[in-house]
């Protein structure tokens, strides 16, 4: 067959092509067949030298994107409703397959489904980010359809952007990004109630903001359309201001090593955050020559607590006289003031994402949470014990090669802090933290002296081998880990151990209970194996993504601490800004 006859066959086939009813191993072949031939002509292109033609191959590429964006949200709300995070482990399996017929019905999961959801499911499917998905369904819902409350699918949110956005007149990604604006300003959809919320955000004429955005994107370019749009939404929240969450929010990590937080207070929470303040600023208080302290200063003070506190004068109030209460211990902290605070261009800087929150947490948010735990701390010693306040723990890990050099160790805390030689033997000498010890075959030799509750020290151990959810890429935080019993169920008999233990996310605890994922022993060492429609190799494999102990760290971490090093720098002639302190000096 010449071109000319695969041509004209082709045309034939796209016009046809939906009219038909087509087998799913058919159409499988034929997508399979567009996407080759888009890459061919793609390569021709790139052959040729005509700008002409260059820009014609452009319009299609462009014309491809808007389709595949369309395609994108379309696939992301058929999978919520045909339930493909259902099917079993084997369809899975076989669908990786290039010979896959489709054979008979799809065959679901008899237990435990293998994914959460349809975001779960595309999440390891594709290989993107599961919260990449989550923004697909979301605009999906919003422009695509909605899932009621029996998986069935109704109109989308925004109907007016939604005929906008099938029709192609404007481009879609564009669409997408205004609705999610929309979106922000609107109550919470109640769809899966029963009851799908129309958009009720009106301008100051009447007129709902959806249409102002709709008529904006389709009589206006784009750059007007999008400023016109944005001066809209501007006067609406300046007419009706949404409250900002109240919380404490953790913010970028510099270069230099300095965290940044941001908190949000109202009312007498702020009234005692700036009283704390105005102590710190005035060079009059304690508080506010402690502040100007050098470095060895504040740990000489840190060192004898009972003897800081009796040098402590009285504390003026925040615009009052000379009051007789003391400082608190709280108020005497000597950490100079951020970086980023003192950095004229702050304000410039990105707001930090808020945390997120699972769907089915009640209560106080976690930001809200941590805000309530700051405040009962300062409160506290004010209290005379009315307020019992949250008692961090901090775990260290360490070798015991290091332990027996601490003049060189280096460590790293649960939460994932490298802490150098100095700081490392200032908090050891605070004897207010658990070591965590490890030896042997990466295997903990030793969890401390703080093991009070048996399931608490359990924890730790598990959690010094395993750092956190032991899933490859797996970044859940270590203090939101779940312990699974891999080796024998509790509900089999299996004991509570470390021998017993694995640290797992929320999701991966559901995966090995679904038969997702296998969980192995490797000469000790709890090791994944992922199905084969994401592992065909079927290796055994751990996280690293917060350090978890690999098999041979033992032998390596010996063979580093046992390596020749030049002389201890604390103890050379000419000096050091990490001296050792003498016996009984205090830490941090």
């Amino acid at each position: 067959m010449d071109i000319t006859s695969t041509l004209r066959a082709l045309q034939r086939l796209g016009s046809e092509t939906a009219d038909r009813a087509l087998d799913a191993g058919v159409l499988m072949r034929l997508e399979r067949l567009c996407l080759a031939l888009f890459i061919a002509i793609g390569q021709l292109v790139a052959r040729c030298n005509d700008p002409r033609l260059v820009l014609a191959h452009a319009q299609l590429v462009e014309a491809f994107a808007q389709q595949v964006h369309h395609q994108q949200l379309s696939v992301a709300v058929l999978s919520e409703t045909t339930g493909a995070h259902s099917l079993s482990m084997d369809t899975y399996d076989a669908l990786r397959e290039p010979d896959y017929d489709f054979p008979g019905e799809p065959q679901r999961s008899a237990g435990r489904t293998c994914y959460l959801d349809a975001a779960d499911l595309l999440s390891h499917w594709l290989g993107i980010n599961y919260h990449e998905l989550k923004r697909r369904i979301a605009d999906a819902h919003l422009l695509i359809a909605r899932r009621g409350p029996e998986g069935s699918l109704t109109t989308p949110r925004f109907t007016r952007l939604a005929e906008l956005y099938a029709s192609g007149a404007a481009d879609r990604r564009t669409v997408a990004r205004v609705a999610r604006q929309l979106e922000k300003l609107e109550p919470v959809d109640t769809v899966f109630d029963g009851v799908p919320l129309p958009p009720t955000a009106t301008a100051a004429d009447g007129r709902l903001l959806e249409d102002h955005a709709a008529t904006a994107l389709t009589q206006l370019g784009p750059k007007q359309a999008a400023k016109q749009i944005s001066a809209i939404l501007k006067d609406y929240k300046v007419g009706t201001p949404a409250p900002l969450p109240l919380g404490l929010f953790l913010g970028r990590e510099r270069a230099d090593g300095s965290q940044e937080f941001l908190m949000r207070t109202q009312g007498a929470d702020t009234d005692m955050l700036l009283s704390v303040m105005n102590h710190a600023d005035d060079r009059r208080t304690q508080a506010g020559k402690s502040a100007r302290l050098s470095e060895a200063e504040r740990h000489s003070r840190t060192a004898d607590p009972e003897a800081s506190q009796d040098e402590l004068p009285g504390v003026r109030d925040a615009g009052s006289a000379q009051s007789s209460v003391q400082d608190p211990l709280w108020l005497t902290s000597q950490d100079p003031m951020p970086l980023w605070a003192q950095d004229p261009e702050a304000d410039d800087r990105a707001e930090p994402a808020e945390p997120q929150e699972s769907p089915e947490q009640c209560g106080p948010s976690v930001a809200q949470r941590r805000l309530n735990a700051l405040m009962d701390i300062l409160a506290a010693p004010a209290s005379g014990g009315a307020i019992t306040p949250v008692r961090p723990k901090i775990v260290v890990y360490m070798w015991l090669k290091e332990l027996e050099d601490l003049a060189n160790a280096h460590a790293v805390t649960a939460n994932g802090v490298r802490l150098p030689a100095g700081e490392l033997r200032r908090l050891l000498a605070a004897s207010k933290i658990i070591p965590v010890v490890l030896g042997g075959n990466s295997q903990p030799l030793d969890v401390g002296r703080a093991n009070r509750f048996h399931q608490g020290s359990i924890r730790t151990a598990i959690l010094a081998r395993d750092r956190g959810c032991i899933l490859p890429e797996c970044s859940t935080p270590p203090n939101q880990v779940e312990i699974d019993h891999y080796r024998r169920p509790w509900s089999e008999g299996g004991e509570t151990s470390v021998d017993n233990g694995v640290g797992l996310c929320q999701g991966g605890h559901h995966q090995r209970h679904a038969g997702q994922i296998q969980i192995v022993d490797v000469n000790g060492l709890p090791h994944v194996i992922l199905p084969k429609h994401l592992d065909p190799e079927q290796k055994p494999r751990r996280n690293t993504y917060w350090g978890a102990l690999q098999l041979g760290d033992a032998e390596r971490a010996a063979a580093e601490c046992c390596a020749p090093s030049e002389p201890n720098p604390a103890k050379r002639s000419t000096g050091s800004t990490d001296q050792e302190s003498p016996p009984g000096a205090a830490g941090e």
